[in-house]
């Protein structure tokens, strides 16, 4: 093959050159350029310099140009490399050896130059590389002590071995959370994959259907010529079984900037000679640069295959053309287990000094691909080359996005938008002075502020150390979700009540039954409780699962008038806080039926097969799903809309105040039934059971259906909480109380540390929290 470039001049023919103009250069020149002896593959990208030559003048000038063949490592992509077609060969020939009377006939060597039809000129670079079959060595494996997530490793049984490779990172459909990954490694739908937690090997999910493999180059790619081409996508999703136990950060990266948008149509050359990084389950940290474009890495029967992207290792040169003292990085080996690997666009200026910089911000790494095989070639040593398909382009396909936090270590909950956005909303509706100064000051103690909720970077949960008060109850006190040691055993029926489940011998439901005010009382819901069972199993209602909600706003209430009675007001600001859960509960229809995640009376029995052969029945209610579909999906997407119809929610009235713990009981039981004759639950569930749309335009459907009636369900939680809040003051006399310098904002530290007290708010089964409601106030 043959070696032949000039160095082109700021304003060259090459500089005007685009993604596409390359595209069809490769394309009307491919089988030619494929039968050459010595081809072995093509792409497109920029055109590649010796390390050893010169940079070049004002003038155009090189004053060194180095000879021999160009290989991958011994070349590198400038700031001035201009747009080329990428061609590599397996054995490389000087251009002297070819002519008359020579070794080589001209008609054997890769021309220097394309021609298209518009007249354009397409340089070649030439490449020598040696591919390798032998795959570098997996060494030690190391896993996660307690929480997976991308970078980890992930084993898969296939034919009696293990295999490793690596999670890519979190998804969700709007709906659910999945782990990212490979398809040749995810398996057939319903596989089960595992990894190791505390030096246990657990199952972690199942395979999902939602998977990709390859696809005609020109449906991903269109409008680009690419006939016989199919594009290697390899994406599969894992169906997380217990999200508890993963991160959103991935190993050895952090927390992911946003997604780095790579439209196929609009896919640019400057991405070429980015650098990038990865953590793999196998190689750890690797650092590398984009080499290519679209490599074309195999022909099968005809077709050609390709990858989006080619990446390397990096150059270690500045731009200048001078050794980086210190600086030289290594090459990138990536090893058998890298497979899923999350790749992300590395900020880091190298020419800046060691060690953070005083008020500098962090880098934001901008996840752009995800890995799926490795190409070697021999440069002295084996060198790999990492396959990958954009992840834009997978996430598109498959209509997912892209979770990159949730409070560092922790799990989202149902929800978080709509909790945050009524209780930001309450201050509003307060008419007391005093009050509205000590809880506008505390506004964010309490949830995050409007431009944090509207913010598409909204995280949800706080960090480790703070828990907005709003969330306190799922994310502080909840079982299933509290990491940091206050966890509650009784708090999770403090969150609901099934006020529609109705009893066979009357056919009463406790939405009739309480409007009978004797019957607003936690002994005969508990006896209710024991004269029903589970619809979805049969069995008798556990004390975890007899929801008692409207008797935890009374429980509050009482002690919100105590409080304030003995002067506490950073206790009442974070029991005040804490109510805006518990009522924002009680105004969403899925939180106060037995139809909360579908249709118990009309189960579902779907079989998973396990790779061992043994397979697993599972029984979900009809329209398992539909709450978060409606107070996630639904709400999150709308926002906005949400907030300012809280806004208008009215201002309270002296007549609304209310004195007693029962009379909130009953005020919220009383938005409970307002609740579902403005939205009746079975509709919901009927509507998410009905409809066939994808999880985005599902939430848009949802709205357009009941938007405007879920707003109103919330301003009546709005409503209800400032009335609460307000009536608890001044029943304990908060203006004769609280001196005007008590009303400031607490600390995060302060509100927390009321917050990890067992005492403060207990959580009781509804068995017994009668006993605490009855003492005196």
């Amino acid at each position: 093959m043959m070696d032949t470039y000039l160095y082109q001049k700021p304003g060259n023919d090459y500089d005007s050159l685009s993604f596409q103009d390359l595209l069809e250069a490769r394309e009307a020149y491919h089988v030619h350029l494929m039968n050459y002896p010595h081809v072995v593959a093509t792409a497109v990208g920029r055109y590649r310099i010796r390390t050893e030559d010169s940079w070049p003048d004002a003038d155009g000038t090189v004053k060194h140009k180095g000879t021999g063949p160009r290989t991958l490592g011994n070349s590198e992509v400038r700031p001035y490399s201009w747009p080329a077609i990428l061609v590599f060969v397996d054995q490389w020939v000087d251009v002297a050896a070819f002519g008359k009377d020579k070794r080589y006939n001209p008609s054997q060597m890769v021309p220097p130059t394309l021609y298209l039809p518009s007249g354009k000129k397409v340089p070649v670079c030439v490449t020598l590389v040696e591919k390798v079959a032998q795959t570098p060595p997996t060494p030690e494996v190391r896993f996660p002590l307690n929480n997976i997530g991308g970078g980890n490793p992930i084993i898969a049984d296939v034919q009696g071995r293990e295999h490793v490779a690596t999670i890519s990172c979190l998804v969700s459909d709007g709906h659910r959370t999945y782990a990212l990954t490979n398809r040749h490694v995810a398996g057939d739908p319903n596989e089960v994959l595992y990894s190791q937690l505390g030096g246990r090997k657990l199952p972690i999910g199942r395979s999902s259907g939602k998977q990709l493999t390859r696809l005609p180059f020109t449906e991903v790619y269109q409008d680009c010529p690419g006939k016989d081409v199919f594009l290697n996508l390899d994406a599969g999703l894992i169906d997380i079984d217990n999200l508890n136990v993963w991160t959103a950060r991935v190993h050895g990266i952090g927390t992911v900037g946003p997604l780095a948008d790579l439209p196929p149509a609009r896919l640019s050359l400057s991405l070429v000679g980015c650098r990038v990084l990865g953590f793999g389950a196998a190689s750890g940290r690797m650092e590398g640069e984009i080499t290519a474009l679209l490599y074309r890495y195999k022909s099968v029967g005809g077709f050609e295959y390709l990858a989006d992207f080619l990446i390397g290792p990096r150059g270690d040169r500045e731009s200048g053309g001078s050794k980086r003292q210190g600086r030289s990085q290594p090459a990138l080996l990536t090893r058998p287990g890298d497979s899923g690997t999350l790749w992300v666009f590395d900020p880091v200026d190298l020419d800046r000094k060691p060690g953070r910089q005083e008020n500098e911000p962090p880098p934001v790494y901008r996840p752009f691909g995800v890995q799926w095989g490795a190409q070697v070639f021999t440069e002295g040593a084996a060198t790999s080359y990492a396959l990958t398909t954009a992840l834009s382009t997978i996430c598109n396909l498959l209509d997912l996005d892209l979770v990159r936090d949730w409070n560092l270590d922790q799990t989202d909950t149902w929800g978080s938008v709509g909790h945050f956005s009524i209780a930001f909303s309450v201050a509003g509706s307060l008419t007391n002075k005093h009050l509205k100064t000590l809880m506008s000051k505390n506004a964010e103690i309490i949830s995050p502020s409007k431009d944090d909720i509207l913010s598409s970077e909204f995280k949800g949960m706080g960090s480790n150390d703070f828990v907005p008060l709003a969330d306190v109850p799922d994310m502080f006190w909840k079982p299933r979700v509290a990491k940091q040691g206050f966890a509650r055993a009784m708090e999770g029926p403090n969150h609901f009540a099934d006020m529609d489940q109705v009893r066979e011998d009357d056919g009463q439901d406790l939405l009739h039954l309480t409007q009978d005010d004797g019957f607003i009382d936690p002994d005969k819901w508990n006896a209710f409780y024991s004269s029903v069972s589970d619809i979805l199993t049969g069995e008798k209602i556990k004390p975890q699962h007899r929801g008692l909600l409207p008797f935890r706003v009374w429980q509050i209430f009482n002690d919100m008038v105590r409080l304030i009675k003995a002067g506490k007001v950073a206790e009442f600001v974070c029991a005040a806080g804490v109510l805006t859960h518990y009522v924002g509960d009680a105004c969403q229809p899925l939180h106060i039926s037995y139809l909360h995640d579908g249709d118990p009376e009309q189960p579902v029995t779907s079989t998973v097969h396990h790779r061992d052969g043994t397979n697993e029945e599972q029984v979900n209610p009809l329209g398992s799903g539909v709450h978060s579909a409606y107070e996630d999906a639904m709400v999150n997407a709308h926002r906005k809309e949400i907030l300012i119809g809280l806004a208008a929610t009215p201002k309270i009235k002296a007549a609304e105040l209310i004195q007693t713990g029962f009379e909130a009981a009953k005020a919220t039981i009383g938005m409970m039934r307002t609740v579902f004759e403005r939205i009746p639950p079975r509709k919901i569930v009927q509507f998410y059971i009905d409809s066939d749309a994808k999880p985005k335009q599902l939430a848009e459907d949802m709205w357009a259906e009941f938007g405007n009636g879920t707003v109103e369900c919330m301003q009546d939680g709005v409503h209800l909480l400032a009335i609460l809040w307000q009536s608890a003051w001044v029943v304990g006399g908060g203006d004769q109380t609280i001196p005007t310098s008590a009303l400031k904002a607490l600390t995060r530290q302060k509100a927390m540390k009321i917050c990890q007290d067992e005492n403060f708010l207990p959580s009781m089964p509804v068995g017994k929290i009668g006993d605490i409601l009855r003492q005196p106030v």
